[in-house]
């Protein structure tokens, strides 16, 4: 489709999903005005020896500057030509344009074209009175329970078995010997190794938890084992090994009872009360994660109603992105590059699935916040930056300027944006609340009746 806007030449193809091929001509007659105009500028001010300022003659001002007003007049047409086409066509540019070949006479015409990627074409609908699930909040005293287990698992400690035998989970004191071809190699005592770790001191040892379970203490036990890479004798490194195990003692991981011992040692008088505490905690966990829940499923409704394609090349760039920042991350926290390139086909796949579904997010909540004309006004984001400054125990004025550092100012606006869309949606939503199930009502009626008993 070509047009004719404002002495430019505009011609728009598309060239793939959401991609724009713009085909520019700007006419002699404009280039010869623009020309006309940037060269009266450059002669007002321009200082030529011999002459005074501005009354530098045209033929001096064209021999001195001419090439400098050409090139300065060609990189403004084509910018307004470009901005034109953007305007007239109502695109909406996503990442950079690629500018094509330019063919620049003077006398003649500018002819260039550019290829951009754009957002796509939808309306943004069905996103009022979406069917949705509120979890139950309901706490089961299952839960409770559970949460009260796994107060009591962080409070474990090791107990001496004298006449026990080794299981998996215990931690061995033990005495060792390491041989390579029958040659005691290394050896050394009162080690403490759990074996259930597959490590004997820094040898891999695989079977090391086959060959000490049922031993008792001052029982030797054998195992094969490869020394590795990392063996402290370099010559027998990555060698066959046989292992010499002399169990000394055995210590088990035992938690202490769930009792008013044990709610003593986090803050309560009684056990009663710790189940009172841990029960508040869970209803106020829970209450939370439903509400997650709730945005969870109106996400995934959008997503899914975002049948539109998207850019290709933003796709492929910030699946790039991502993947380079997952790799970093797994890097810091010790993971092999040999593991994380095993896996890379995996990583790239996932981090595609996460761009493609973040992209989608992000243009239907756009496209929503634009149809209900939902907005973020300075007020509210200097209100935010002040609560985030309390937070952090900082001035508005630091906090402010740590967000400008790091330009993290348009992602808050972004957040707060999306923020009060989802708000507007689960206000219009259809809100279906769980059902408790029958055995779950008939436990919370008999814990009332405990609770009027005692």
């Amino acid at each position: 489709m070509e047009k004719e806007t404002e002495g430019f030449s505009i011609a728009v193809e598309d060239v793939g999903p959401c991609k724009k091929r713009v085909a520019i001509e700007v006419p002699g007659e404009k280039i010869k005005g623009a020309l006309e105009k940037r060269l009266q500028e450059v002669g007002s001010t321009a200082n030529v020896p011999g002459f005074r300022k501005g009354r530098v003659p045209r033929s001096v001002l064209e021999r001195h500057f001419g090439e400098q007003i050409e090139e300065e007049v060609k990189k403004s047409l084509i910018w307004d030509a470009y901005q034109e086409a953007v305007n007239r066509n109502q695109l909406e540019p996503l990442g950079s344009p690629e500018l094509g070949e330019i063919k620049f006479d003077p006398k003649d015409s500018l002819k260039f074209t550019v290829t951009l990627e754009v957002k796509p074409t939808f309306e943004a609908k069905d996103y009022k009175g979406m069917k949705l699930q509120r979890r139950s909040t309901a706490v089961t005293k299952e839960e409770t329970e559970s949460a009260l287990k796994n107060l009591s698992l962080s409070k474990v400690h090791l107990v001496t078995e004298e006449t026990s035998e080794v299981q998996g989970g215990d931690q061995v004191i033990c005495d060792y010997k390491v041989l390579v071809d029958s040659n005691v190699v290394h050896q050394d005592e009162e080690v403490v190794v759990w074996v259930s770790g597959g490590m004997l001191a820094d040898i891999p040892a695989p079977e090391l938890l086959v060959a000490l379970k049922g031993a008792k203490p001052g029982e030797k036990r054998e195992a094969k084992a490869n020394l590795g890479a990392k063996f402290r004798l370099p010559e027998y490194r990555n060698k066959e090994a046989s292992l010499e195990i002399i169990v000394r003692e055995i210590k088990r991981p035992k938690a202490p009872e769930i009792n008013d011992e044990l709610a003593k040692q986090f803050g309560a008088p009684s056990l009663d009360e710790l189940r009172k505490n841990v029960q508040k905690r869970l209803e106020i966990d829970k209450k939370r994660w439903v509400e997650e829940d709730l945005r969870a499923q109106v996400y995934q409704k959008l997503v899914n109603m975002a049948g539109f394609e998207l850019p290709k090349d933003l796709v492929e760039e910030q699946t790039g992105e991502r993947l380079y920042r997952y790799k970093i991350e797994m890097l810091q926290r010790g993971i092999p590059m040999e593991e994380l390139e095993k896996e890379a086909e995996k990583l790239k796949n996932t981090s595609h699935e996460m761009v493609v579904r973040d992209l989608k997010l992000s243009l239907v909540m756009d496209k929503i916040a634009d149809k209900e004309k939902i907005y973020v006004t300075e007020q509210e984001v200097e209100k935010r930056i002040q609560e985030m400054a309390l937070v952090y125990q900082t001035t508005t004025i630091k906090m402010r300027r740590e967000l400008d550092k790091y330009g993290s100012l348009s992602s808050l606006r972004y957040q707060m944006k999306e923020s009060k869309v989802m708000d507007l949606i689960l206000k219009e939503a259809e809100i279906e609340d769980e059902k408790v199930e029958e055995k779950q009502e008939v436990e919370n009626r008999e814990s009332v009746k405990e609770k009027q008993k005692g």
